[in-house]
């Protein structure tokens, strides 16, 4: 857990340094357009500080009152996040709205564009630094963050695009409208992300591919059973549960019926660290004569 948490920690220090520069931009400025850049990194700030406590959270193990961990504390901080970032949404367009009657082109553009695209380019460098560690691939709260550094950086490049041609055609009343575009864009992004994390709650199903390789490792290792059926998976967080019925012939001993379960365990876990798995045993007279036959 400490690299994962070393990599939250360093994502908040990353948000403070964009914020910082995001934000100087807008005060020399007094853009709408850089308002909003600056408000989505306050956004990034609060959804990283999120990501450390959801980390420490999730890692802590089962307990009786929370016998099967607390993974899901990665998708409560989602949900926060999500929320936060439609709250950000909000009031990017309350400014916007007050500048569109009366806009202005931006004061001293050089310099905001390029402190705002230093913030930019840190957000980038550090998305691109999150993808190659790894850890993404393991901590959904970890690629959710990268995630939004490279939706925000992408909303940075858009806006420092739209704001030069703006100032190259003097038309000011583009830095409003691009802070709506923002203000839409990040909107759209919270609201998906609020719905993916309570979709998770609700004991999510994982992907159809991941299904069918689980499918594929249990026909091909649980050699001496006859079926698998009753089959079931959710994921929570980077929590996964998997639970089916195997059915054997009524005459194998205890022991032997135990060696194919941990056969299938094993092979299970190969590919899929951490998951929690029951398998429930039924002589051959359970047999449905459906679901996963053994090969």
């Amino acid at each position: 857990m400490r690299v994962p948490f070393r990599l939250a920690a360093g994502s908040v220090v990353v948000g403070f340094v964009s914020l910082g520069l995001k934000a100087a931009a807008w005060r020399v400025s007094h853009s709408a357009a850089l308002y909003s850049d600056a408000l989505e990194s306050l956004v990034n700030v609060f959804a990283a500080v999120m990501v450390m406590i959801a980390l420490k959270a999730a890692a802590k193990p089962a307990d009786s009152e929370h016998p099967y961990g607390h993974a899901k504390a990665e998708l409560l901080s989602a949900v926060a996040e999500g929320g936060m970032i439609i709250f950000a949404a909000v009031l990017i367009l309350e400014r916007a709205a007050s500048t569109i009657l009366a806009p202005r082109l931006p004061v001293a553009p050089e310099l905001g564009l390029g402190l705002n695209a230093a913030g930019g380019v840190v957000n980038a460098l550090w998305a691109l630094a999150l993808g190659r560690s790894g850890a993404t691939r393991k901590f959904p709260a970890l690629a959710a963050d990268q995630a939004h550094l490279i939706a925000d950086a992408i909303t940075t490049l858009g806006i420092i695009g739209g704001l030069s041609l703006a100032i190259l055609a003097n038309l000011p009343v583009l830095d409003p409208i691009i802070a709506i575009a923002v203000a839409a864009q990040i909107a759209f992004m919270g609201g998906r992300t609020v719905l993916r994390a309570l979709s998770a709650l609700l004991d999510r199903a994982p992907p159809p591919e991941m299904v069918d390789r689980i499918r594929h490792l249990v026909a091909i290792h649980a050699a001496g059973a006859i079926e698998a059926h009753d089959m079931r998976m959710r994921e929570a967080g980077q929590s996964r549960f998997l639970e089916f019925h195997l059915v054997v012939p009524g005459g194998m001993t205890v022991a032997e019926s135990h060696a194919i379960c941990d056969r299938i365990e094993a092979a299970l876990r190969r590919e899929m660290a951490g998951v929690i798995i029951t398998i429930h045993v039924e002589p051959d007279n359970k047999a449905k004569h459906e679901g996963i036959m053994v090969k």
